[in-house]
């Protein structure tokens, strides 16, 4: 019986760029795994082509690398992609402060959204990498739509700004519970964002971010070991 594909579209591509980005980060593909089209197809129930588009999506990204002979793999990114990545997402976050703020009343969906996720994260008896990854990436996301910009929506999301943390976390072997206060912030970031408190919001965004950069560090020294 010939399985029944959904026709190619570009939803579709966002789709499986989507969901093959996902299994990177969560570590199902660390790595040097080869991605081969067809088993990828095969599980997300779409025909090859949007999938070969997202592959090719994630190399322009650098996010996979492209071997003559050998196929695309997953790439390993370098301590410098690393610490460009999370440069710009504090440039990102931080910016969009004054905006968040400023926009807060007008976008009262995204704050409820922003509070439901903080409900959830705090319901997890056990967050695991696929979930807290998603949590994570959504808050972060939804803080940076408050600015109502749609382009620097698109640029943090385009740069992985958060995705690339739990590819460090998977890549290092280190458990979330590591990382409980991180999530814990979020309740900080949140009661100053109600309070249109700009100076405490920055000081508790910063103080989160501190969780990239100790990351970022066992990352660069997990590298220089393997030299």
């Amino acid at each position: 019986m010939i399985m029944d594909y959904i026709e190619p579209t570009e939803s579709l591509i966002d789709y499986a760029y989507q969901e093959i980005k996902d299994r990177i980060q969560n570590g199902i593909y660390p790595p040097g795994t080869k991605l081969v089209t067809q088993e990828i197809s095969d599980s997300l129930g779409v025909s090859r082509t949007p999938v070969v588009a997202a592959i090719n999506r994630l190399v322009a990204q650098g996010l996979a690398k492209a071997i003559p002979r050998r196929g695309t793999i997953v790439a390993q990114l370098s301590i410098q992609q690393i610490k460009d990545i999370i440069e710009v997402r504090k440039m990102i976050e931080l910016y969009s402060i004054k905006s968040a703020i400023k926009n807060f009343d007008y976008y009262m969906d995204i704050v409820d959204r922003m509070q439901s996720i903080i409900v959830k994260i705090s319901e997890q008896d056990k967050l695991d990498y696929s979930i807290a990854s998603k949590l994570e990436i959504e808050f972060h996301t939804c803080f940076v739509s408050l600015t109502g910009n749609e382009q620097l929506v698109k640029i943090y999301e385009t740069n992985w700004s958060v995705g690339a943390m739990f590819y460090l976390y998977s890549i290092t072997k280190m458990p979330l519970s590591h990382h409980e206060k991180a999530f814990k912030h979020h309740q900080n970031i949140m009661k100053f964002l109600l309070a249109k408190d700009e100076e405490n919001l920055r000081s508790a965004l910063m103080e989160h971010l501190t969780i990239v950069d100790d990351t970022c560090e066992l990352y660069c020294r997990n590298a220089a070991n393997n030299i």
